[in-house]
């Protein structure tokens, strides 16, 4: 897990995220949306599970796609004018590339670490 900063870092962010979207959720609308909430939550568990376990690629870009793709999804929707709207966006594109891309920012970091 040392060798992963910037990866463990992206998911312990994008789980406090999920959590917080989750009781504010649940706060305003209540258990109608709870089900699909621990479904997506669930999902992207066992996936980060797999990642930090088995170092799977293949997890690693179904965790990228699945936030690229939920930002697209909100951004075509009906409230993606609203400004809570456009943070997921930028949330769900910016997790997704910091997912996608850790590794050249680990290295980049390695190497200013080492080269002051």
């Amino acid at each position: 897990m040392k060798d992963r900063p910037v990866l463990i870092s992206v998911i312990i962010l994008s789980l406090i995220i999920e959590l917080i979207l989750i009781v504010l959720v649940y706060n305003k609308i209540g258990t109608q949306r709870l089900p699909s909430q621990i479904g997506r939550l669930s999902f992207q568990l066992i996936f980060i599970m797999l990642i930090l376990t088995r170092r799977s690629n293949i997890s690693l870009f179904v965790l990228t796609a699945y936030h690229i793709f939920t930002g697209l999804f909100i951004l075509y929707s009906s409230n993606s004018t609203e400004w809570f709207g456009k943070i997921l966006i930028i949330y769900h594109f910016g997790i997704g590339i910091l997912i996608y891309f850790h590794d050249w920012i680990e290295s980049k970091l390695k190497k200013e670490k080492h080269n002051p």
